[in-house]
């Protein structure tokens, strides 16, 4: 229960400073993925969920709409929140963005970016308010001149911060919170030269999509494993994105250096799907869905990259949705 609370107060927070996102133009469609302009160089993984371009889609306005809104107004709390603040949740987030880099169990760094306009008068009288209600979840604080929130979490606290007038910030340090704000006003950091290599492979018209670099301690790791030394060191990158029309595809494609790995590690795929399809075997309704989805999972390797993709048909979705009702 408790880490469930300090969940749904990072959620309260984000979506209580996050205002009016509709006042900004929709992405267009490049031809390349673009990472929030706040990441910072050292980014080894970098993630964008298109929040409001994932509502807008069929598949969901047709099949998570009704859930969405039924889990917001089951959440009193969470409802009066957003009430104080005068958002709609289903409305007003345009984008998130996600980046880390380092061991986040270690000393490792992580950045969430929620875009949008705000109204920080507003959204602070809504969460000075809700701390008066519910002392200890939250804490204003203050690192020099920059006023923020910490959020307690079950390993280490957040701290959110506005960046400018259209964005919201939260790390796991304050020092790394001070440095995201002061980013606002400086040109965009360039990213490394591997994690713009893996963002080359992303269209960025994605609902969602990430890249990931290969670093030298993820190589260390595999190399220690016997079912992956053999490639490890051939390994770049990782990218991944979803699509959503009234299907949901999600691909996700092992970028190599060579195509030997490409092929040995599609060889290691292939030899996990029959356990796959093992597991989601089954005799009800569920366990043929799942059946039906593991079965129809697309594996191939293609020079140096090797690709899965899943694709969840709208009428898949539908039966698993009626088997839940």
């Amino acid at each position: 229960m408790k880490t469930w609370r300090n969940f749904a107060t990072v959620v309260s927070i984000v979506l209580c400073l996050t205002v009016n996102a509709f006042a900004a133009p929709a992405p267009s469609q490049a031809a390349r993925a673009e990472p929030d302009q706040l990441t910072p160089a050292d980014a080894e993984m970098v993630m964008t969920i298109n929040v409001r371009q994932l509502l807008q889609t069929p598949v969901v306005k047709k099949h998570a709409l009704d859930p969405i809104q039924m889990l917001l107004k089951r959440d009193d709390e969470l409802g009066q929140l957003l009430t104080a603040a005068g958002i709609d949740p289903l409305k007003d987030i345009d984008t998130i963005g996600l980046s880390t880099s380092g061991n986040l169990a270690m000393a490792g760094k992580l950045l969430a970016v929620v875009r949008g306009k705000f109204d920080p008068d507003k959204a602070r009288t809504a969460v000075a308010e809700y701390v008066k209600k519910h002392p200890g979840r939250i804490k204003d604080i203050k690192e020099g001149d920059l006023s923020m929130w910490e959020i307690p979490s079950n390993n280490k606290p957040l701290f959110a911060a506005f960046a400018g007038k259209n964005a919201l910030v939260m790390t796991a340090s304050k020092e790394d919170t001070v440095a995201a704000v002061k980013r606002v006003s400086e040109r965009p950091q360039r990213l490394n030269k591997d994690m713009q290599a893996a963002l080359d492979h992303l269209k960025g018209s994605e609902s969602v999509w990430l890249a990931m670099v290969a670093t030298d301690q993820l190589k260390k790791v595999l190399k220690a494993d016997d079912n992956a030394k053999d490639f490890a060191d051939a390994l770049q990158s990782i990218t991944g994105g979803l699509e959503l029309t009234d299907d949901a595809q999600f691909t996700l494609v092992v970028h190599t250096n060579d195509a030997k790995a490409a092929t040995q590690i599609k060889g290691k795929i292939d030899e996990l799907m029959p356990l796959l399809s093992f597991v989601g075997a089954g005799k009800d309704a569920g366990g043929r869905i799942v059946k039906e989805v593991v079965d129809n999972i697309k594996l191939s390797a293609d020079k140096n990259d090797v690709s899965i993709r899943i694709k969840i048909t709208d009428a898949q979705i539908e039966k698993a949705r009626k088997k839940s009702q």
